[in-house]
C-alpha cells in the first residue's frame, strides 16, 4: 500500500495545505482504497481544537473532526487508534482526495498524518 506521512507545523489559527498536493496520489483511480491517519502534539479543550477537513470530488467525509492527541508509546499507523477515515472512491473518473487541518489553538500545533492509498 502506498504512503504519504508528512509532519505538518501548523500556526495559531492557520490551516494547512493540501496534504496530498503536489503528490503522485492528488488524483486517483476509482476503486482505490484511502486510509488517513492523524495525530497531533497537543490535546485539546472544548473551545480549541486542532481539526481535520476530509473530501473527496466535493463529497465531505470528514468535516472539523478532533484530531486525537499522539501517546507516548502507541504505534501511529493505519490500523490503530490514529486511523481517521477509512474509505474507497467511487467516482467514474479521477477522484481528487483533499484533507487539510486547522489549528483552532492559540499556538503553534505538529501534525503527524499518514494517508495509504491502495487498490
Amino acid at each position: 500500500m502506498p504512503l504519504v506521512k508528512k509532519r505538518l507545523s501548523i500556526a495559531a489559527g492557520a490551516t494547512s495545505d493540501q496534504v496530498l498536493s503536489r503528490t503522485t496520489y492528488e488524483y486517483v483511480d476509482p476503486g482505490t482504497r484511502i486510509v488517513v491517519a492523524a495525530a497531533v502534539d497537543t490535546v485539546g479543550s472544548a473551545t480549541a481544537d486542532t481539526t481535520m477537513d476530509f473530501n473527496v470530488n466535493n463529497a465531505e467525509f470528514s468535516k472539523n473532526a478532533s484530531v486525537s492527541a499522539l501517546v507516548t508509546g502507541e504505534p501511529f499507523g493505519w490500523n490503530g487508534n490514529y486511523a481517521m477515515n477509512d474509505m474507497v472512491t467511487t467516482g467514474q473518473v479521477r477522484n481528487r482526495p483533499v484533507i487539510t487541518f486547522t489549528n483552532g489553538t492559540a499556538a503553534t500545533r505538529t501534525v503527524d498524518v499518514a494517508v495509504f492509498i491502495g487498490g
